[in-house]
């Protein structure tokens, strides 16, 4: 079970949580083969590789997250892929308990985890672990249904079609279903949720994990909350609503679920 399954690190910049995320990756309770991918190799990434005994995969064409998961997702060998965020604290049954569900399902198309966050309201303060709020109550919500059926495609686009309520740094896909995901190479936050749309149409599994088995960071200088704040994420977003709806419907979704941003700012 461990060969099947590769976490490919997508790096970018110098963060100072990767050598905490590749610990962890190292650690799970099962082992995964893990690589570290970037478009801006730097010293804190080559020597966290050396570090821990990683490949570093170098990306040349770079310059949005779409572009760099892409190539990310290019690397891994394996049956399964998890393209993990450097900022993120992956439990250490993340793996075991992912593949389990992967390998009961008869036919998987991916599988995603719960979570929790960890609040940093200044840097170099402790960060504050929220296991539960109003944002992370709905999206359980919306989860917990397609979950009933996990592989009702009717049911898992009208979820999707009023918002996103995966985790994009638990996910695992299932690289002998789909050798490449294709994420739209000009975006920079919800080309996750794009695809997701584009493979919720195949037939196949949507496997839920309800265990809380990843910790996503919230500060200041993320990724997230840098694409709220200008404003690339609601266009993005709009996009992904006019998938399914009519522009003047499309535009109200957007406006109410453009509330739960505020939750993904610090």
């Amino acid at each position: 079970m461990a060969s099947n399954h590769t976490f490919v690190i997508c790096a970018y910049r110098e963060s100072e949580f990767l050598a905490d995320t590749a610990a962890r990756l190292l650690g799970q309770t099962v082992p995964s083969r893990v690589l570290i991918s970037t478009s801006t190799p730097n010293k804190t990434i080559t020597g966290t590789a050396q570090k821990y005994g990683l490949e570093v995969r170098v990306n040349p064409l770079g310059g949005t997250s779409a572009r760099d998961w892409n190539f990310a997702y290019a690397q891994a060998e394996t049956n399964y892929v998890t393209l993990a965020h450097q900022d993120d604290v992956y439990e250490p049954a993340f793996a075991e308990q992912t593949l389990t569900a992967l390998e009961n399902s008869k036919n998987p198309l991916l599988a995603y985890t719960d979570y929790y966050e960890i609040r940093y309201a200044e840097k170099d303060r402790e960060g504050e672990r929220t296991e539960d709020n109003k944002i992370l109550r709905v999206k359980r919500r919306m989860l917990r249904m397609i979950a009933r059926a996990p592989g009702n495609r009717w049911l898992r686009n009208r979820v999707l079609s009023l918002g996103y309520p995966m985790n994009c740094p638990g996910t695992t896909y299932v690289k002998r279903r789909f050798d490449t995901i294709d994420f739209i190479p000009d975006w920079h936050n919800s080309h996750d949720w794009e695809a997701a749309i584009r493979i919720a149409g195949e037939p196949g599994d949507f496997l839920y994990i309800p265990d809380l088995l990843l910790g996503h960071r919230i500060y200041a200088e993320s990724q997230t909350t840098n694409t709220i704040g200008s404003g690339i994420r609601r266009a993005e977003d709009f996009a992904c609503f006019r998938h399914y709806w009519p522009t003047p419907i499309a535009k109200l979704i957007l406006k109410q679920y453009a509330k739960a941003y505020d939750s993904n700012t610090v």
